[in-house]
C-alpha cells in the first residue's frame, strides 16, 4: 500500500507519450507518472533488487553499481568498480547481481550482500565495433538464463545460462539500436528499450514485436517493469533521471 501512496500525488500531472511519426508496429500507450532527478551520473542500466523493493542502477560514468529506493534515493554504493558498465540484473536464485561491460564484451557476477566481484565471463558477439557491444541484461527465473542485448552492428539477442554457456543467439532488426531489456516471466514477454529509435517494444520470447511504445526523448537506456501493477521504470543516460510510466495497453 505504501508504494501506491507514494505515486498518488503525481497523478495529477500525468502526460501521455505520443509519437512524432507513425510507428510501423501496433501502437501502445504510456502515461507518465513522475520524473525524478538522480544523484547518479549517466545511469545506463536498471533492475529491481530483492522482492522488487529496491532499484539497482549502474553508471556509465563512475562505473559503479548503486542501490536506491523506488524513489531513486541512494541506499548504498557497491564496492565493485567496473569498466563501461551498461546493463544490470538481479538474480534472486543465487542472490547475485550481473552487470555487462560493453567494450570488454563481458558479464561480471557480483555478490549482492558484499558488493564484491565473484567472476567474469566473455560473451561472443558477432561484430567488432568497440562501442556497440553488450548493453542490457535481464534474468529469466523460468529457464534460469540471462537475456542479453548487443547494441547494434548487429543487434543481437543472446541467451546465456547459469553454467556460462550461450544457449541461443539471434539477430534482431526492429529498432535502430538496443539499449536495455526486461524479461517478463509472468507473461512470457520481452521488453526492449531503444535509445536511437526513441521507443520501447513488447515482444515474444523469439523477439517478434507485438507492440511499440513511442517515447518523446532519446537516451533512455535502462528498463524494469513492475508487472503486477503495470508500472514501467526507465533511467535516462543524458538527463540523469528516473521516469515512471503506467503501461496503459
Amino acid at each position: 500500500m505504501a508504494f501506491v501512496l507514494i505515486l498518488a500525488p503525481v497523478l495529477e500531472s500525468c502526460e501521455k507519450e505520443t509519437p512524432d511519426t507513425p510507428p510501423t508496429n501496433p501502437l501502445g500507450e504510456l502515461e507518465k507518472l513522475s520524473t525524478i532527478s538522480l544523484d547518479i551520473t549517466e545511469p545506463s542500466g536498471l533492475s529491481f533488487g530483492p522482492d522488487n523493493a529496491t532499484l539497482l542502477i549502474v553508471s556509465d560514468n563512475t562505473n559503479k553499481v548503486y542501490e536506491t529506493n523506488l524513489q531513486g534515493d541512494i541506499i548504498r554504493e557497491l564496492a565493485f568498480v567496473g569498466s563501461d558498465l551498461e546493463g544490470v540484473a538481479y538474480n534472486p536464485d543465487e542472490n547475485i547481481i550481473a552487470v555487462t561491460e560493453e567494450r570488454k564484451r563481458e558479464v561480471v557476477l557480483i555478490d549482492y550482500n558484499t558488493g564484491i566481484e565473484q567472476s567474469r565471463h566473455e560473451i561472443d558477439v558477432d561484430q567488432s565495433v568497440e562501442n556497440a557491444g553488450l548493453e542490457g541484461i535481464s534474468y529469466n527465473k523460468s529457464n534460469l538464463a540471462y537475456y542479453i542485448v548487443n547494441e547494434q552492428l548487429p543487434g543481437e539477442l543472446i541467451i546465456w545460462n547459469t553454467q556460462f554457456d550461450i544457449i541461443d543467439k539471434s539477430e534482431i532488426r526492429f529498432a535502430d539500436d538496443y539499449s536495455g531489456i526486461f524479461v517478463d516471466t509472468q507473461n512470457a514477454l520481452l521488453w526492449f528499450i531503444s535509445d536511437e529509435s526513441r521507443a520501447m517494444y513488447k515482444a515474444d520470447y523469439n523477439g517478434n514485436v507485438i507492440k511499440e511504445y513511442p517515447l518523446l526523448i532519446s537516451k533512455f537506456e535502462g528498463i524494469t517493469i513492475d508487472v503486477g501493477n503495470n508500472l514501467l521504470y526507465l533511467v535516462n543516460d543524458a538527463t540523469f533521471e528516473l521516469t515512471t510510466y503506467k503501461i496503459i495497453e
